[in-house]
């Protein structure tokens, strides 16, 4: 009995050890990243600017998986948890939307979401912003399709600086495998296409993939990728 109880000892101090040191790196992470965009941003007087956009929202929902995850859902959650890691590296953060609410107005939906593109880009092409993240889903016809993809802004050359940063970070810390190259956004993605600002929309996965889905509904999975979003941003941020 003693010997088992020094085994459920050593085993519990182990854990808690390991979750110390877990704490801590991540803590130092955030520190390192506040001072990187302090240090870009002039001693922080002046924090860098990010703008989230999550995608859709209330009556337009987005992609809809199979097991009913709906993307307006998977991408304010995602948003949000961007929101408040941006925040604590030191940045200041303006989102399009913090809630199940479309930004446009309208008798049907066809108009609200006319409004709604016509309000986003007033704020992505904002003075005041120095970036803007938009973050969605992806769904394709074949259900082996995964893996996350970031389009960026043909219209200034920072956009791909940042694109290819977001896609360094997924690839290192959380998508090894993922060969996914960055796109030039076409006419088909309105908000990229029309925005001036530095600016990029990333399909963080496939809700057609069952695996990848399944991930996406994850609430521990979903801040591990707004974590690879944002270590890609203060990647940006301290170029």
């Amino acid at each position: 009995m003693e010997k088992l109880k020094k085994i459920v000892f050593n085993v519990i101090f182990y854990i808690t050890v390991l979750a110390i040191i877990a704490v801590v790196f991540f803590v130092m992470i955030f520190v390192v990243m506040k001072l990187n965009v302090c240090a870009m941003t002039g001693g922080g007087v002046q924090r860098a600017c990010v703008l989230i956009d999550p995608g859709h929202g209330e009556e337009d929902g987005g992609a809809v998986s199979e097991s009913g995850l709906v993307e307006k859902d998977v991408n304010l959650d995602i948003a949000l948890c961007l929101r408040d890691q941006l925040e604590l590296s030191g940045c200041r953060v303006i989102m399009t939307r913090d809630c199940d609410k479309m930004a446009g107005t309208g008798s049907t939906l066809s108009e609200k979401r006319s409004d709604d593109f016509r309000k986003r880009l007033e704020m992505f092409n904002s003075s005041d912003v120095d970036l803007v993240v938009s973050i969605h889903q992806n769904k394709f016809t074949s259900p082996s399709e995964h893996g996350a993809q970031v389009f960026y802004s043909p219209n200034d050359p920072r956009s791909e600086t940042l694109a290819v940063c977001i896609r360094r970070s997924f690839k290192g810390l959380l998508q090894p495998e993922n060969e996914r190259e960055i796109t030039k956004a076409g006419s088909n993605i309105y908000l990229l296409n029309n925005c001036d600002n530095p600016s990029v929309l990333v399909e963080c996965g496939f809700l057609s993939n069952p695996e990848e889905s399944a991930l996406l509904a994850d609430e521990e999975y979903r801040r591990q990728l707004s974590f690879a979003v944002c270590c890609g941003i203060i990647e940006y941020l301290g170029q």
